[in-house]
């Protein structure tokens, strides 16, 4: 087979392979950092029929084993506090989680407490040691 044949032979399978390529790369999903208390009521409707919602939650269980940044400054004594009193023990937060993100775990778990996830050494003081998962399933209403 000549160069020029090969050519016109593999340039419908290079294109092929760069558009399921792009469409693969649009199908990963955006991360999550941010941890939001996992706190919800199931939604009533005006007329008394709501639809089926499901909520995700994860449970973090963790450690702390260094010091920690506020976000705020205001918070700085409070988060020292919270440190101080649990250096090393293990802590839980439960928080909302959306199953189409990519869980930033460690990022969650610092937005929880107030810690600003943008410091590297706030990283280093967390170690997180399991997660569970559950979901709460409120009914439709007829």
């Amino acid at each position: 087979m000549s160069m020029s044949k090969r050519i016109i032979f593999l340039a419908p399978l290079f294109a092929a392979a760069s558009i399921y390529a792009s469409a693969a790369v649009s199908a990963v999903p955006p991360v999550d950092g941010v941890g939001k208390p996992a706190y919800v009521t199931c939604p009533v409707s005006t007329t008394g029929t709501t639809s089926t919602a499901i909520y995700h939650f994860d449970k973090v269980i963790f450690t702390i084993v260094g010091k920690l940044q506020a976000t705020n400054t205001a918070d700085q004594q409070a988060l020292e506090n919270l440190v101080a009193n649990n250096f090393k023990k293990p802590l839980d937060i439960k928080i909302l989680d959306n199953p189409r993100t990519v869980a930033d775990l460690k990022g969650k778990v610092l937005t929880f407490l107030g810690a600003d996830p943008k410091i590297p050494e706030n990283w280093l003081s967390i170690e997180i040691t399991d997660v569970e998962y559950a979901a709460v399933v409120c009914p439709k209403t007829p």
